[in-house]
């Protein structure tokens, strides 16, 4: 049971080590994916960041507080809190739920024990995997996308923006016809009185 267990824990650290890239900066080793691979559109995930000494093959903690994590995709960024992995030394997240399928880069920036660091990383065969569209893996009905959700959202508010100014328009045209009926109503009844004022004279 015990050799069952390890083997399945070597397996799933070596297929979160090929799923990432890999890169050192100073005698610091960093390896940066995301938290959960294959990362799929609309779903909650974060940065994996593991740091070690190349030298001393220490894990290094405490960098919570000394790097910084961004999240880059095309011309949008966005700065996340980094938080130690719990029960993994050396181990750091950053939660973040990517709305759009497609290649990310995470920008790891500060220090680790007073060594600059400024490093980019973008998803590809040789990093970590890029967002991809929960349509490649829903079963049995594709779930829309978010650009799917956001266009059915704005026909549904055209409809209902349709639907108002019908409404609006409706009820213009009902009073503009209870006001002409009503102004026809007196006409008649001022026609009616004139001519009964008219045959008084008369006689």
């Amino acid at each position: 049971m015990l050799m069952a267990v390890a083997a399945i824990s070597f397996w799933n650290a070596t297929s979160t080590a090929q799923a990432h890239g890999h890169t050192t900066v100073g005698d610091y080793s960093l390896v940066i994916g995301f938290h959960n691979e294959p990362a799929y559109q609309g779903e909650p995930n974060g940065l994996d960041l593991f740091v070690t000494n190349t030298k001393t093959n220490a894990n290094i903690t405490g960098l919570a507080s000394t790097l910084k994590a961004e999240i880059i995709y095309g011309d949008s960024k966005k700065t996340l809190k980094l938080v130690p992995q719990w029960g993994q030394e050396g181990a750091y997240t950053a939660y973040v739920l990517p709305t759009v399928a497609g290649d990310y880069t995470w920008h790891i920036y500060g220090t680790i024990e007073k060594t600059p660091v400024d490093v980019t990383m973008t998803s590809s065969p040789s990093t970590f995997s890029a967002v991809q569209s929960k349509s490649e893996v829903t079963f049995p009905s594709p779930e829309p996308s978010a650009l799917e959700l956001a266009e059915q959202v704005n026909a549904a508010t055209r409809l209902a923006q349709f639907a108002l100014a019908a409404g609006v328009l409706g009820l213009l045209v009902g009073a503009a016809g209870i006001f002409y009926g009503v102004r026809s109503q007196n006409q008649a009844v001022t026609n009616a009185r004139t001519g009964q004022d008219k045959a008084s004279v008369e006689v």
